[in-house]
Protein backbone atom coordinates (compact mmCIF):
# COMPACT_ATOMS: atom_id res chain seq x y z
CA UNK A 1 0.00 0.00 0.00
CA UNK A 2 1.16 3.52 -0.77
CA UNK A 3 1.42 5.98 2.10
CA UNK A 4 0.87 9.68 2.54
CA UNK A 5 3.82 11.67 3.81
CA UNK A 6 3.71 12.90 7.37
CA UNK A 7 2.36 16.44 7.82
CA UNK A 8 1.08 16.34 4.23
CA UNK A 9 -1.13 19.03 2.74
CA UNK A 10 -3.91 17.53 0.60
CA UNK A 11 -6.06 19.57 -1.76
CA UNK A 12 -9.60 18.42 -2.47
CA UNK A 13 -10.26 19.30 -6.11
CA UNK A 14 -13.86 18.45 -6.81
CA UNK A 15 -17.01 20.01 -8.21
CA UNK A 16 -20.39 18.33 -8.41
CA UNK A 17 -22.87 18.53 -11.26
CA UNK A 18 -24.52 21.94 -11.33
CA UNK A 19 -21.55 23.74 -9.80
CA UNK A 20 -19.61 26.34 -11.86
CA UNK A 21 -16.35 24.35 -11.99
CA UNK A 22 -17.99 20.99 -12.81
CA UNK A 23 -16.20 19.08 -15.58
CA UNK A 24 -13.05 17.08 -16.23
CA UNK A 25 -11.13 19.88 -17.91
CA UNK A 26 -11.59 22.30 -15.03
CA UNK A 27 -10.76 19.73 -12.37
CA UNK A 28 -7.63 18.65 -14.24
CA UNK A 29 -6.43 22.26 -14.37
CA UNK A 30 -7.29 22.78 -10.72
CA UNK A 31 -5.28 19.67 -9.78
CA UNK A 32 -2.28 20.82 -11.80
CA UNK A 33 -2.46 24.22 -10.12
CA UNK A 34 -2.66 22.59 -6.67
CA UNK A 35 0.44 20.53 -7.40
CA UNK A 36 2.21 23.69 -8.61
CA UNK A 37 1.35 25.33 -5.29
CA UNK A 38 2.95 22.48 -3.32
CA UNK A 39 0.11 20.05 -2.61
CA UNK A 40 1.27 16.60 -1.46
CA UNK A 41 -1.86 14.74 -2.66
CA UNK A 42 -5.17 15.36 -4.46
CA UNK A 43 -8.64 14.26 -3.39
CA UNK A 44 -10.66 13.84 -6.59
CA UNK A 45 -14.35 13.18 -7.31
CA UNK A 46 -15.68 10.72 -9.99
CA UNK A 47 -13.73 7.94 -11.73
CA UNK A 48 -13.50 9.72 -15.10
CA UNK A 49 -11.99 12.78 -13.43
CA UNK A 50 -9.60 10.64 -11.36
CA UNK A 51 -8.37 8.97 -14.56
CA UNK A 52 -7.65 12.29 -16.28
CA UNK A 53 -6.00 13.83 -13.21
CA UNK A 54 -3.78 10.76 -12.77
CA UNK A 55 -2.38 11.36 -16.25
CA UNK A 56 -1.16 14.88 -15.46
CA UNK A 57 0.02 14.95 -11.83
CA UNK A 58 2.75 12.98 -10.06
CA UNK A 59 1.35 13.12 -6.51
CA UNK A 60 -1.03 10.53 -4.97
CA UNK A 61 -4.75 10.61 -5.80
CA UNK A 62 -7.50 9.92 -3.27
CA UNK A 63 -10.55 8.87 -5.26
CA UNK A 64 -14.20 9.16 -4.25
CA UNK A 65 -17.67 8.94 -5.75
CA UNK A 66 -20.80 10.70 -4.54
CA UNK A 67 -24.44 9.67 -4.89
CA UNK A 68 -26.65 12.45 -3.56
CA UNK A 69 -29.76 10.36 -4.29
CA UNK A 70 -29.00 8.13 -1.32
CA UNK A 71 -30.74 8.97 1.97
CA UNK A 72 -27.74 8.30 4.23
CA UNK A 73 -24.09 7.61 3.46
CA UNK A 74 -23.25 8.82 -0.05
CA UNK A 75 -19.43 8.83 -0.51
CA UNK A 76 -18.11 5.66 -2.23
CA UNK A 77 -20.77 3.31 -0.92
CA UNK A 78 -20.69 0.31 -3.30
CA UNK A 79 -18.29 -2.28 -4.69
CA UNK A 80 -19.04 -0.89 -8.16
CA UNK A 81 -17.81 2.53 -6.99
CA UNK A 82 -14.61 0.90 -5.74
CA UNK A 83 -14.03 -1.01 -9.00
CA UNK A 84 -14.42 2.13 -11.08
CA UNK A 85 -12.04 4.17 -8.92
CA UNK A 86 -9.40 1.42 -8.97
CA UNK A 87 -9.69 1.14 -12.76
CA UNK A 88 -9.16 4.91 -12.90
CA UNK A 89 -5.90 4.31 -10.98
CA UNK A 90 -6.70 6.01 -7.68
CA UNK A 91 -3.95 5.43 -5.09
CA UNK A 92 -6.38 5.69 -2.16
CA UNK A 93 -10.13 5.32 -1.86
CA UNK A 94 -12.16 7.21 0.74
CA UNK A 95 -15.28 5.49 2.08
CA UNK A 96 -18.20 7.08 3.91
CA UNK A 97 -17.88 5.41 7.31
CA UNK A 98 -20.66 7.23 9.12
CA UNK A 99 -23.43 5.42 11.00
CA UNK A 100 -26.06 6.20 8.36
CA UNK A 101 -28.16 4.03 6.12
CA UNK A 102 -26.15 2.57 3.24
CA UNK A 103 -26.70 0.36 0.16
CA UNK A 104 -23.97 -2.14 1.07
CA UNK A 105 -22.60 -3.05 4.53
CA UNK A 106 -19.37 -1.31 5.47
CA UNK A 107 -17.51 -4.51 6.53
CA UNK A 108 -18.23 -5.97 3.08
CA UNK A 109 -16.68 -2.94 1.39
CA UNK A 110 -13.56 -3.16 3.55
CA UNK A 111 -13.19 -6.90 2.94
CA UNK A 112 -13.73 -6.42 -0.77
CA UNK A 113 -11.14 -3.66 -1.04
CA UNK A 114 -8.53 -5.44 1.05
CA UNK A 115 -8.88 -8.82 -0.63
CA UNK A 116 -9.27 -7.71 -4.25
CA UNK A 117 -7.14 -4.54 -4.19
CA UNK A 118 -4.56 -4.94 -1.37
CA UNK A 119 -2.33 -2.19 -2.76
CA UNK A 120 -5.02 0.50 -2.53
CA UNK A 121 -5.09 2.60 0.63
CA UNK A 122 -8.34 2.99 2.56
CA UNK A 123 -9.40 6.29 4.10
CA UNK A 124 -12.36 6.23 6.47
CA UNK A 125 -14.45 9.42 6.34
CA UNK A 126 -16.14 9.84 9.74
CA UNK A 127 -18.27 12.38 11.62
CA UNK A 128 -17.68 11.71 15.32
CA UNK A 129 -15.79 9.53 17.79
CA UNK A 130 -18.44 6.78 17.76
CA UNK A 131 -17.90 6.40 14.02
CA UNK A 132 -14.21 5.96 14.79
CA UNK A 133 -14.89 3.26 17.39
CA UNK A 134 -17.01 1.40 14.84
CA UNK A 135 -14.37 1.36 12.12
CA UNK A 136 -11.22 0.72 14.17
CA UNK A 137 -11.76 -3.07 13.99
CA UNK A 138 -11.96 -2.76 10.18
CA UNK A 139 -8.43 -1.28 10.20
CA UNK A 140 -8.50 1.55 7.66
CA UNK A 141 -5.15 3.03 6.74
CA UNK A 142 -6.24 6.57 7.63
CA UNK A 143 -9.17 8.22 9.40
CA UNK A 144 -10.47 11.53 8.02
CA UNK A 145 -12.71 13.96 9.91
CA UNK A 146 -14.40 14.89 6.60
CA UNK A 147 -18.02 14.53 7.72
CA UNK A 148 -17.89 16.20 11.13
CA UNK A 149 -20.77 18.66 11.14
CA UNK A 150 -22.42 17.11 8.07
CA UNK A 151 -24.51 14.35 9.66
CA UNK A 152 -27.60 14.74 11.82
CA UNK A 153 -25.69 13.43 14.85
CA UNK A 154 -22.65 15.69 14.38
CA UNK A 155 -24.38 18.90 13.33
CA UNK A 156 -23.30 20.71 16.50
CA UNK A 157 -19.64 19.70 16.37
CA UNK A 158 -17.17 22.63 16.47
CA UNK A 159 -15.75 23.93 13.19
CA UNK A 160 -12.94 23.15 12.56
CA UNK A 161 -13.20 20.06 14.76
CA UNK A 162 -9.84 20.03 16.58
CA UNK A 163 -11.50 18.34 19.54
CA UNK A 164 -12.36 15.32 17.38
CA UNK A 165 -8.73 15.01 16.26
CA UNK A 166 -7.61 14.97 19.89
CA UNK A 167 -10.27 12.38 20.78
CA UNK A 168 -9.23 10.07 17.94
CA UNK A 169 -5.51 10.00 18.71
CA UNK A 170 -6.30 9.01 22.30
CA UNK A 171 -7.94 5.74 21.25
CA UNK A 172 -6.06 4.64 18.11
CA UNK A 173 -2.71 4.82 16.36
CA UNK A 174 -4.38 5.00 12.94
CA UNK A 175 -3.20 8.32 11.42
CA UNK A 176 -5.78 11.11 11.32
CA UNK A 177 -6.38 13.36 8.32
CA UNK A 178 -7.96 16.66 9.34
CA UNK A 179 -10.63 17.59 6.81
CA UNK A 180 -13.72 19.76 6.88
CA UNK A 181 -14.25 23.49 7.50
CA UNK A 182 -10.56 24.38 7.32
CA UNK A 183 -10.42 27.83 5.75
CA UNK A 184 -7.06 29.38 6.57
CA UNK A 185 -3.38 28.39 6.71
CA UNK A 186 -3.50 29.03 10.46
CA UNK A 187 -6.33 26.53 10.89
CA UNK A 188 -4.45 23.92 8.85
CA UNK A 189 -1.35 24.40 10.98
CA UNK A 190 -3.41 24.17 14.16
CA UNK A 191 -4.94 20.88 12.97
CA UNK A 192 -1.50 19.29 12.70
CA UNK A 193 -0.45 20.69 16.07
CA UNK A 194 -3.57 19.08 17.56
CA UNK A 195 -2.37 15.68 16.38
CA UNK A 196 -3.40 15.32 12.73
CA UNK A 197 -1.07 13.30 10.50
CA UNK A 198 -2.10 15.31 7.43
CA UNK A 199 -4.61 18.00 6.50
CA UNK A 200 -7.07 18.36 3.61
CA UNK A 201 -8.51 21.67 2.39
CA UNK A 202 -11.15 21.90 -0.34
CA UNK A 203 -13.88 24.53 -0.39
CA UNK A 204 -11.57 27.35 0.67
CA UNK A 205 -9.41 26.91 -2.45
CA UNK A 206 -10.80 29.16 -5.15
CA UNK A 207 -7.54 30.38 -6.71
CA UNK A 208 -5.71 27.09 -6.50
CA UNK A 209 -2.05 27.77 -7.22
CA UNK A 210 -1.92 30.93 -5.10
CA UNK A 211 -3.97 29.78 -2.12
CA UNK A 212 -2.42 26.30 -2.06
CA UNK A 213 1.01 27.88 -1.98
CA UNK A 214 -0.08 30.01 0.99
CA UNK A 215 -1.13 26.95 2.96
CA UNK A 216 1.97 25.01 1.99
CA UNK A 217 4.29 27.83 3.02
CA UNK A 218 2.65 27.99 6.44
CA UNK A 219 3.27 24.27 6.92
CA UNK A 220 6.64 24.13 5.13
CA UNK A 221 8.65 24.01 8.36
CA UNK A 222 6.78 20.85 9.36
CA UNK A 223 9.21 18.51 7.68
CA UNK A 224 8.75 14.77 7.18
CA UNK A 225 9.69 13.90 10.75
CA UNK A 226 8.59 14.34 14.34
CA UNK A 227 7.56 17.79 15.58
CA UNK A 228 10.07 18.58 18.31
CA UNK A 229 11.11 21.90 19.82
CA UNK A 230 13.81 23.03 22.23
CA UNK A 231 12.85 25.65 24.80
CA UNK A 232 15.32 27.57 26.96
CA UNK A 233 14.33 29.59 30.03
CA UNK A 234 17.02 32.03 31.23
CA UNK A 235 16.18 33.07 34.78
CA UNK A 236 18.05 35.02 37.41
CA UNK A 237 19.18 31.82 39.18
CA UNK A 238 18.80 28.92 36.73
CA UNK A 239 18.95 28.47 32.98
CA UNK A 240 16.65 25.58 32.12
CA UNK A 241 16.20 23.70 28.85
CA UNK A 242 13.73 21.15 27.50
CA UNK A 243 13.09 19.14 24.36
CA UNK A 244 9.31 18.75 23.90
CA UNK A 245 6.88 17.34 21.36
CA UNK A 246 3.91 19.21 19.88
CA UNK A 247 1.90 18.59 23.06
CA UNK A 248 4.55 20.10 25.34
CA UNK A 249 5.55 16.69 26.73
CA UNK A 250 9.18 16.68 27.86
CA UNK A 251 11.46 14.29 25.97
CA UNK A 252 14.67 15.57 27.57
CA UNK A 253 15.66 18.32 29.99
CA UNK A 254 18.62 19.89 31.75
CA UNK A 255 19.53 23.00 33.70
CA UNK A 256 22.61 24.97 34.73
CA UNK A 257 23.21 27.85 37.10
CA UNK A 258 22.73 31.18 35.36
CA UNK A 259 26.21 32.61 34.88
CA UNK A 260 27.48 35.92 36.24
CA UNK A 261 28.08 37.61 32.87
CA UNK A 262 25.96 37.95 29.75
CA UNK A 263 28.66 36.31 27.65
CA UNK A 264 28.67 33.20 29.85
CA UNK A 265 24.86 33.10 29.89
CA UNK A 266 24.84 33.02 26.09
CA UNK A 267 27.51 30.32 26.01
CA UNK A 268 25.52 28.17 28.45
CA UNK A 269 22.32 28.75 26.47
CA UNK A 270 23.94 27.58 23.23
CA UNK A 271 25.45 24.55 24.97
CA UNK A 272 22.04 23.56 26.37
CA UNK A 273 20.46 23.83 22.93
CA UNK A 274 23.21 21.67 21.40
CA UNK A 275 22.73 19.06 24.10
CA UNK A 276 18.94 18.89 23.75
CA UNK A 277 18.51 19.41 20.02
CA UNK A 278 18.12 16.37 17.76
CA UNK A 279 18.41 16.08 13.99
CA UNK A 280 14.60 16.25 13.83
CA UNK A 281 14.43 19.48 15.86
CA UNK A 282 13.61 22.48 13.67
CA UNK A 283 12.02 24.76 16.29
CA UNK A 284 13.67 26.79 19.04
CA UNK A 285 12.20 29.09 21.69
CA UNK A 286 13.99 31.23 24.26
CA UNK A 287 12.48 32.74 27.40
CA UNK A 288 14.37 35.40 29.31
CA UNK A 289 13.84 37.75 32.19
CA UNK A 290 13.60 41.41 31.22
CA UNK A 291 11.70 43.32 28.60
CA UNK A 292 11.88 41.51 25.27
CA UNK A 293 11.13 42.95 21.84
CA UNK A 294 9.12 40.02 20.53
CA UNK A 295 9.49 41.01 16.87
CA UNK A 296 13.28 41.31 16.90
CA UNK A 297 14.26 38.99 19.75
CA UNK A 298 16.32 41.73 21.42
CA UNK A 299 16.47 42.34 25.18
CA UNK A 300 15.15 45.89 25.47
CA UNK A 301 15.62 46.26 29.22
CA UNK A 302 17.00 44.17 32.05
CA UNK A 303 16.88 44.77 35.78
CA UNK A 304 20.50 43.77 36.27
CA UNK A 305 19.78 40.26 37.54
CA UNK A 306 21.69 39.17 34.44
CA UNK A 307 24.63 41.57 33.89
CA UNK A 308 25.37 42.92 30.40
CA UNK A 309 21.96 41.77 29.17
CA UNK A 310 20.32 44.92 27.81
CA UNK A 311 20.57 45.11 24.01
CA UNK A 312 21.52 41.44 23.52
CA UNK A 313 20.07 40.11 20.25
CA UNK A 314 19.12 36.62 21.37
CA UNK A 315 17.25 35.69 18.18
CA UNK A 316 20.18 36.65 15.93
CA UNK A 317 22.69 34.80 18.13
CA UNK A 318 20.69 31.57 18.10
CA UNK A 319 19.91 31.80 14.38
CA UNK A 320 23.58 32.31 13.52
CA UNK A 321 24.57 29.23 15.53
CA UNK A 322 21.80 26.83 14.45
CA UNK A 323 20.35 28.33 11.25
CA UNK A 324 16.92 28.35 12.90
CA UNK A 325 15.12 31.59 13.73
CA UNK A 326 13.87 31.22 17.31
CA UNK A 327 10.89 32.73 19.07
CA UNK A 328 12.16 34.92 21.94
CA UNK A 329 9.87 36.19 24.70
CA UNK A 330 9.75 37.19 28.34
CA UNK A 331 10.04 34.24 30.74
CA UNK A 332 6.78 34.94 32.56
CA UNK A 333 4.96 35.29 29.23
CA UNK A 334 6.23 31.85 28.25
CA UNK A 335 5.21 30.28 31.57
CA UNK A 336 1.74 31.82 31.32
CA UNK A 337 1.40 30.61 27.73
CA UNK A 338 2.17 27.06 28.82
CA UNK A 339 -0.39 27.37 31.65
CA UNK A 340 -2.93 28.63 29.09
CA UNK A 341 -2.04 25.72 26.76
CA UNK A 342 -2.51 23.11 29.49
CA UNK A 343 -5.61 24.47 31.24
CA UNK A 344 -7.23 26.12 28.20
CA UNK A 345 -7.77 29.38 30.11
CA UNK A 346 -8.15 32.28 27.67
CA UNK A 347 -8.25 35.04 30.30
CA UNK A 348 -5.76 34.52 33.10
CA UNK A 349 -2.85 35.93 35.05
CA UNK A 350 0.30 34.05 35.95
CA UNK A 351 2.43 35.44 38.78
CA UNK A 352 5.83 33.75 38.84
CA UNK A 353 7.66 34.09 42.15
CA UNK A 354 11.36 33.60 41.56
CA UNK A 355 14.46 35.73 41.87
CA UNK A 356 12.06 38.56 41.06
CA UNK A 357 8.32 38.71 40.33
CA UNK A 358 7.21 37.96 36.78
CA UNK A 359 3.80 38.40 35.26
CA UNK A 360 2.20 36.75 32.27
CA UNK A 361 -1.18 38.01 31.09
CA UNK A 362 -3.39 36.03 28.71
CA UNK A 363 -6.27 38.03 27.26
CA UNK A 364 -8.69 36.33 24.86
CA UNK A 365 -6.13 33.58 24.32
CA UNK A 366 -3.22 35.89 23.47
CA UNK A 367 -0.24 37.14 25.46
CA UNK A 368 -0.36 40.81 26.44
CA UNK A 369 3.11 42.05 25.49
CA UNK A 370 2.53 45.77 25.23
CA UNK A 371 3.93 48.23 22.71
CA UNK A 372 7.60 47.58 23.55
CA UNK A 373 7.50 44.23 25.32
CA UNK A 374 6.80 45.69 28.76
CA UNK A 375 3.34 44.19 29.19
CA UNK A 376 3.21 41.99 32.28
CA UNK A 377 6.09 43.67 34.13
CA UNK A 378 3.87 43.61 37.20
CA UNK A 379 6.69 43.11 39.70
CA UNK A 380 7.59 46.77 39.29
CA UNK A 381 4.27 48.14 40.46
CA UNK A 382 4.89 50.35 43.53
CA UNK A 383 3.45 49.07 46.81
CA UNK A 384 2.31 51.93 49.08
CA UNK A 385 4.74 52.60 51.94
CA UNK A 386 7.43 50.26 50.60
CA UNK A 387 10.87 51.89 50.81
CA UNK A 388 13.01 49.03 49.52
CA UNK A 389 15.19 49.73 46.50
CA UNK A 390 14.58 47.42 43.54
CA UNK A 391 17.19 46.05 41.14
CA UNK A 392 15.41 48.00 38.38
CA UNK A 393 16.46 51.26 40.01
CA UNK A 394 13.07 52.26 41.40
CA UNK A 395 12.08 52.36 45.07
CA UNK A 396 9.06 50.47 46.38
CA UNK A 397 8.55 47.81 43.69
CA UNK A 398 6.29 45.05 44.97
CA UNK A 399 8.78 42.35 43.95
CA UNK A 400 11.12 43.51 46.76
CA UNK A 401 8.58 42.15 49.29
CA UNK A 402 7.06 39.26 47.29
CA UNK A 403 9.98 37.64 45.46
CA UNK A 404 11.51 34.26 46.15
CA UNK A 405 14.54 36.09 47.48
CA UNK A 406 12.37 37.78 50.10
CA UNK A 407 10.74 34.44 51.01
CA UNK A 408 14.12 32.77 51.42
CA UNK A 409 15.47 35.55 53.63
CA UNK A 410 12.42 35.91 55.85
CA UNK A 411 10.34 32.72 55.84
CA UNK A 412 12.01 29.65 54.32
CA UNK A 413 13.12 27.11 56.93
CA UNK A 414 12.27 29.43 59.83
CA UNK A 415 9.83 28.93 62.71
CA UNK A 416 8.21 30.96 65.49
CA UNK A 417 5.74 33.79 65.90
CA UNK A 418 7.82 36.24 63.88
CA UNK A 419 7.71 33.91 60.85
CA UNK A 420 3.90 33.56 61.06
CA UNK A 421 3.70 37.33 61.21
CA UNK A 422 5.82 37.53 58.04
CA UNK A 423 3.55 34.98 56.32
CA UNK A 424 0.48 37.05 57.19
CA UNK A 425 2.18 40.22 55.94
CA UNK A 426 3.24 38.49 52.73
CA UNK A 427 -0.28 37.13 52.18
CA UNK A 428 -1.83 40.58 52.62
CA UNK A 429 0.55 42.13 50.08
CA UNK A 430 -0.04 39.32 47.59
CA UNK A 431 -3.81 39.65 48.06
CA UNK A 432 -3.57 43.43 47.46
CA UNK A 433 -1.44 42.70 44.40
CA UNK A 434 -3.96 40.24 42.93
CA UNK A 435 -6.89 42.52 43.69
CA UNK A 436 -5.17 45.49 42.02
CA UNK A 437 -4.39 43.45 38.91
CA UNK A 438 -7.85 41.91 38.75
CA UNK A 439 -9.44 45.34 38.78
CA UNK A 440 -7.20 46.26 35.85
CA UNK A 441 -7.27 43.06 33.79
CA UNK A 442 -10.51 41.29 34.76
CA UNK A 443 -9.15 37.76 34.39
CA UNK A 444 -10.95 34.52 35.27
CA UNK A 445 -8.01 32.68 36.83
CA UNK A 446 -4.87 33.65 38.72
CA UNK A 447 -2.03 31.12 38.93
CA UNK A 448 0.85 31.46 41.36
CA UNK A 449 3.99 29.78 40.09
CA UNK A 450 7.74 29.66 40.58
CA UNK A 451 8.85 28.76 44.10
CA UNK A 452 5.62 29.77 45.88
CA UNK A 453 3.86 26.36 45.50
CA UNK A 454 6.73 24.86 47.52
CA UNK A 455 5.39 26.69 50.58
CA UNK A 456 2.27 24.52 50.72
CA UNK A 457 -1.51 24.74 50.72
CA UNK A 458 -1.75 26.55 54.07
CA UNK A 459 0.22 29.44 52.60
CA UNK A 460 -2.20 29.57 49.65
CA UNK A 461 -5.18 29.60 52.00
CA UNK A 462 -3.66 32.57 53.84
CA UNK A 463 -3.48 34.45 50.54
CA UNK A 464 -7.07 33.55 49.65
CA UNK A 465 -8.38 34.61 53.07
CA UNK A 466 -6.51 37.90 52.83
CA UNK A 467 -8.01 38.49 49.40
CA UNK A 468 -11.55 37.91 50.67
CA UNK A 469 -10.95 40.39 53.48
CA UNK A 470 -9.91 43.25 51.19
CA UNK A 471 -11.99 42.53 48.09
CA UNK A 472 -15.69 42.89 47.38
CA UNK A 473 -15.44 39.41 45.85
CA UNK A 474 -16.03 36.83 48.56
CA UNK A 475 -14.89 33.87 46.49
CA UNK A 476 -11.15 33.45 46.06
CA UNK A 477 -11.22 30.02 44.39
CA UNK A 478 -9.91 31.59 41.18
CA UNK A 479 -6.49 31.87 42.89
CA UNK A 480 -4.51 28.64 42.56
CA UNK A 481 -0.98 27.35 42.52
CA UNK A 482 0.43 26.43 39.15
CA UNK A 483 1.49 22.79 39.27
CA UNK A 484 3.43 22.83 35.99
CA UNK A 485 6.85 22.72 37.64
CA UNK A 486 10.13 24.48 37.13
CA UNK A 487 10.27 23.89 33.35
CA UNK A 488 7.00 25.71 32.58
CA UNK A 489 8.78 28.71 31.05
CA UNK A 490 11.02 26.54 28.87
CA UNK A 491 8.06 24.44 27.72
CA UNK A 492 6.08 27.57 26.92
CA UNK A 493 8.96 28.96 24.87
CA UNK A 494 9.21 25.69 22.94
CA UNK A 495 5.47 25.66 22.19
CA UNK A 496 5.52 29.30 21.09
CA UNK A 497 8.16 28.35 18.50
CA UNK A 498 5.89 25.60 17.16
CA UNK A 499 2.92 27.93 17.18
CA UNK A 500 4.67 30.72 15.25
CA UNK A 501 4.13 33.03 18.20
CA UNK A 502 0.61 32.05 19.23
CA UNK A 503 -2.16 29.81 17.96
Amino acid sequence: MKTLKKNAFIVSCQAEEGEPLFGKETMVKMSIAAQMGGADAIRSLYPDVVKEVKNVVSIPIIGITKNRNLKGAFITTTKKDIDELVQAKADFIALDCTRRERPEPLPELFNYLKSKYPNIGIIADIADIDDVKNIIPLKPDYIATTLSGYTDYSINRPCPDYELIREIIKITDIPVIAEGNLSTPLEARKAILNGAYAVTVGTAITRPQIITQRFKEYLADFQDDELLAVGIDIGGTWTRGVLVDRFGIIKDSDKVRTASTGKEVISNMLSLIKKLKTEETHFLGVASGGRIDFKTGVVGFSTGLIPDWKGVGLADIVEKEFNIRPIVDNDANCASYFQHFITDEDNMLMITVGTGIGGGIINDGRIVRGAKGGGGEIGHIIYPGNTKECSCGKVGCVETILSGRYLKENIYGKEGKEVYKKIREYSKVMAWFIDTLKATLDFYKCYLGGVLPNYGDEFLENIKNSFKQISNEKNADFINYSDLGEFAGARGAALLSLHKGEI
